[in-house]
């Protein structure tokens, strides 16, 4: 008996999963105007589960298992794209191109449901009893003069180089204990940031990001956060506690930095506290820059002599690695946060300072 060849469904070659992936684009969109209903149909506490189990799993392999991640989709890519090149002549194109497509949708789910959607969610403010608020430069200069007071106060008590330049005396494994212990500390306070995450992780070819201007990364896939760790000691620690606020579901990266901030508050290293605190000043005093160089430039002759020397070195440090890469990677950066919903890209990165004063004047002082 002859057996009749099977027919194909409509969702043989995987366009259910495209299906769902548009659906799933869909729901973010309406999620922008509605964030209470993602809140019911999938809570924040949810999420953050899914991420601390992912963060469990990955975190004791001794490597970043997302470098890895991304390393093999760039060589199945190429691969991809030369069978594609060949069945252009040999046939089968289209299955594999829509076999592809599901595929990088498969990817797109996990992405969202394991991050994506937070860029919907309620800013940090839900959570640290802060109200989005508008204030005056002056308020900004009296903030950058608190700031100024605090960086130069730490840095009187952190160690320095033979160049008089600020240098980490922990280990990086030390140091990504220490994050582990501050955010611990900060989540007796606020607890939704509370749980057991892996820790972070430098990455293999940190070198070559340097490059790019990137100095961490958060993997959704492996529930990583990752970083860049041959650049400069001044603000690696607060790198460090960014990629950790990702971690802990905060998306928005102008939140993230705000909450490297406030948490390094939190550490028992004056180092870590003093590399938040520098984060803090260089966003606040920048966006008085814009609005003011004439206080900028005064306020800036306060800084101590140890702080003019470490924002000197850390300027210098990227001169040699600035160039086209660079800029593609900040172009492609600046695209992604807008496909997110942060419009103004990677000008946010500056808006911390809003998070920044609406605490300075709103709980009295430049702490929690």
């Amino acid at each position: 008996m002859k057996l009749g060849k099977k027919k194909k469904g409509l969702l043989s070659e995987g366009y259910l999963w495209i299906l769902l992936a548009l659906l799933i684009y869909g729901a973010s969109l309406g999620a922008r105007k509605n964030p209470e209903l993602l809140e019911r149909v999938y809570p924040a506490e949810w999420n953050r589960a899914l991420i601390r189990l992912l963060s469990r799993i990955t975190g004791p392999f001794p490597f970043s298992l997302g470098e890895a991640f991304v390393y093999f989709h760039v060589f199945l890519g190429a691969v991809l794209l030369v069978l594609f090149l060949v069945r252009l002549f040999k046939g089968g194109a289209w299955t594999l191109l829509s076999r592809t497509i599901a595929y990088l949708s498969i990817l797109y789910i996990v992405f969202m449901m394991v991050f994506g959607l937070n860029y919907q969610r309620p800013s940090v403010r839900a959570h640290l009893s802060l109200e989005k608020t508008l204030y005056e430069k002056e308020v900004l200069e009296t903030m950058n003069q608190a700031l100024i007071e605090r960086a130069n106060s730490l840095r009187e008590r952190v160690p320095q180089d033979e160049e008089g330049v600020f240098t980490l005396s922990m280990e990086e494994g030390i140091l990504y204990e220490k994050a582990l212990e501050t955010y611990e500390a900060f989540s007796w306070e606020h607890p939704v940031y509370a749980g057991t995450y892996g820790p972070a992780k430098g990455i293999l070819l940190s070198e070559y990001m340097n490059y790019t201007g990137i100095t961490g990364i958060f993997f959704p896939f492996t529930g990583e956060a990752n970083v860049n760790t041959k650049g400069p000691d001044l603000l690696f620690p607060a790198t460090v506690l960014h990629e950790m606020a990702h971690q802990r579901g905060v998306a928005y990266e102008d939140e993230a930095n705000y909450m490297a901030y406030v948490t390094s508050l939190y550490s028992e290293e004056e180092e870590i506290r003093y590399s938040g605190t520098m984060l803090a000043l260089i966003s606040s005093m920048n966006a008085l820059y814009r609005v003011d160089k004439e206080a900028y430039r005064t306020l800036y002759d306060t800084y101590s002599e140890g702080v003019k020397r470490d924002l000197s070195a850390y300027s210098a440090f990227y001169k040699p690695y600035e160039g086209k890469v660079q800029e593609q990677a900040t172009k492609v950066n600046d695209n992604y946060l807008k496909s997110n919903g942060q419009v103004s890209g990677v000008r946010s990165y500056g808006e911390m300072v809003n998070l920044l004063l609406e605490q300075f004047v709103q709980k009295g002082r430049i702490d929690l």
